[in-house]
């Protein structure tokens, strides 16, 4: 989230609603560990970066700008190591002692916010790239996994966002083809921020740092504590799914990467286990806002 913030700054195009949808990736989806915050984020940021290209002709530009998330992917393991959270920083946040060794004394969270750094002046290089004219290399209509979770929980629940729908392509793949968190479970974790993201631009300080702490320690509690947030409600999620799927990460799940656009397009039309594990991610998704909105009418 921190990374999106920061280079939606950069480029002076401020959008909430992705800053919102965004909030459960942290520390790997939902604190999961798996692939960290910084590139979750930034790779929706580079799609921004094209919004307008990809608003008029998705199909052809889609394909190049999945190339530039890629890059960015690469670019992220060679100087640091790791895509993944957990493998990063040392940190198991479903643990206490995890937490408190990312707190104190401090070096783990600084690294943190310094590879955001580093992270944001990656992004801000792709602004001059911009993107050629493109024609994809399949014949049917390109399917993606966020996407397809995020439209099917705005059919179901009314909760969605069109913008977020059409950049989170760049999911595909486990995060730009890297084999990463699965697309899939990305969609319903940022549908769930539809709704229990909040306005973290408007958001206060004290409130910030209350919000961070409630959601941490839901993230080791089996009852969620206090009022419905991000954390507690994904924790879940992820729970379910990964009992469902095997694991998280779309390479663990498939036994395999991707080569590239063409390679994951021609995977996705013939792959019943995909078509499962989306319906899987946004039936999770949506009974959770159907119950938040129950709740709500309730009050």
């Amino acid at each position: 989230m921190a990374t999106l913030e920061v280079f939606q700054d950069m480029i002076a195009r401020p959008e909430d609603i992705l800053l919102r949808a965004v909030k459960g990736l942290e520390g790997g989806c939902v604190a999961s560990g798996s692939t960290c915050g910084v590139l979750t984020g930034g790779v929706l940021g580079i799609a921004q970066l094209h919004e307008e290209a990809i608003a008029g002709d998705g199909f052809a530009v889609g394909r190049e700008v999945l190339e530039q998330a890629s890059d960015y992917m690469m670019w992220f393991k060679k100087t640091f190591g790791t895509t993944r959270c957990r493998e990063r920083t040392g940190v198991d946040f479903y643990r206490a002692g995890g937490q408190v060794r990312y707190l104190i004394p401090g070096d783990v969270m600084a690294r943190c916010f310094w590879h955001i750094g580093k992270a944001a002046n990656r992004l801000h290089s792709y602004r001059s790239r911009g993107t050629a004219p493109a024609v994809a290399d399949v014949t049917a209509e390109p399917l993606h996994c966020a996407r397809e979770v995020l439209s099917r929980v705005r059919e179901r629940t009314g909760v969605g966002d069109l913008l977020l729908e059409r950049l989170s392509f760049v999911f595909d793949g486990g995060v730009a083809l890297s084999g990463g968190v699965c697309g899939a479970l990305a969609g319903a974790v940022m549908a769930l921020n539809l709704v229990f993201g909040g306005n973290v631009r408007r958001t206060g300080y004290a409130v910030t740092i209350r919000d961070f702490l409630v959601g941490h320690v839901n993230l080791l509690l089996r009852t969620p504590l206090g009022q419905t947030e991000s954390f507690g409600e994904g924790k879940a999620v992820v729970g379910a799914f990964a009992a469902t799927a095997g694991a998280v990460e779309c390479e663990s799940i498939l036994g395999r990467k991707f080569e590239n656009w063409g390679d994951f397009q021609k995977h996705r039309q013939s792959s019943d286990l995909c078509g499962v594990l989306i319906e899987e991610a946004a039936d999770l998704a949506s009974a959770v806002i159907e119950r938040q909105k129950q709740i709500s009418c309730s009050i």
